[in-house]
Parts: C-alpha cells; sequence; structure tokens
C-alpha cells in the first residue's frame, strides 16, 4: 500500500513540475504586441526556412499561406475564420530560430500611404537553464485593424 501511495505521489508531483503549459503562458504574458496587434496563430514549423513577412488581405490569400505551412502535416493546421473587412492579416515566417525565442510586433512610423511595422526577435529564456538547441522555423499570424497603407517591415534591436 505505502508503494501504491509513493508511486501515485511522485506522478503527480512529476506532471505538476513538467508541465510547460504553465510555464509558457507565464513567458507569453511578458511579451506583449503593440494594442491593435493581436497574435492569432503561431507554430514552431512554417515549411518556409527564409525569413519572409506578408501582408495578406483576403482569404484566397490566407488559404494559399495556410496550404504551404499544411504540406508537410495530416492533418493540417486549421485555417483561422478571419473578417477581412475588419482587419488586415501580417504572416511572419520567422526563418531559423531557437525554441526560447518570440518575435514582438509594434507600430512604427505612419505617413499618409505607409505604415512601419517593426518587429523585434526576443529570447524568452530568462532563466539560467540550459538552452535547447532544436532549430525550428516558426510562423507568426498577427491581424491589425484593417488598412489599405503599404506596410513596411523592419527588424529592430
Amino acid at each position: 500500500m505505502r508503494a501504491f501511495l509513493f508511486m501515485a505521489y511522485f506522478a503527480i508531483s512529476l506532471t505538476q513540475t513538467s508541465c510547460k503549459s504553465q510555464k509558457q503562458t507565464l513567458v507569453e504574458e511578458g511579451l506583449k504586441n503593440d494594442p491593435g496587434i493581436t497574435l492569432v496563430d503561431t507554430d514552431e514549423f512554417s515549411g518556409i526556412y527564409e525569413a519572409e513577412s506578408m501582408v495578406i488581405r483576403d482569404m484566397k490569400s490566407l488559404s494559399k499561406f495556410y496550404s504551404q505551412v499544411n504540406k508537410t502535416r495530416k492533418p493540417g493546421l486549421p485555417v483561422p475564420t478571419i473578417d477581412f473587412s475588419k482587419y488586415t492579416v501580417l504572416a511572419i515566417c520567422a526563418g531559423e530560430q531557437r525554441p526560447s525565442s518570440k518575435m514582438v510586433l509594434s507600430y512604427g512610423k505612419e505617413d499618409d500611404n505607409l505604415l512601419k511595422i517593426n518587429m523585434k526577435v526576443t529570447n524568452s529564456n530568462t532563466t539560467n537553464q540550459p538552452e535547447i538547441t532544436v532549430i525550428t522555423y516558426p510562423f507568426y499570424l498577427y491581424t491589425i485593424p484593417s488598412t489599405t497603407k503599404v506596410i513596411d517591415f523592419q527588424y529592430t534591436q
């Protein structure tokens, strides 16, 4: 009976200390985008190996982007439903990254027909734990209020 209780206690304590979802929530809360920029979807593998940023203004283009992302997935990621009359979608494929890095967007200068979006890759590994050496190719899908302006992406430090 004691052995059973010990094993049950050990299993419960192991699952509580190794749960990544609790740790990930704290990391995500520390990395906030500008108001009006909302993260809709993200994944660690985009299937796109070079850094690339694109503006998506219709459902057909969004479906085409997800067909590229889902080439090697079965089942594939579902295409999010976006109201393109209210939102413009920004798709960021970050290229080669470490799993602890995250993309943070902010508004830059805005002119009559140009909107600058600043992109910053942050390392969220704030603890002194050893970093995992896995390489990922993540994508991030953001929405901003609908705009017809030309959007210029710039990496910042």
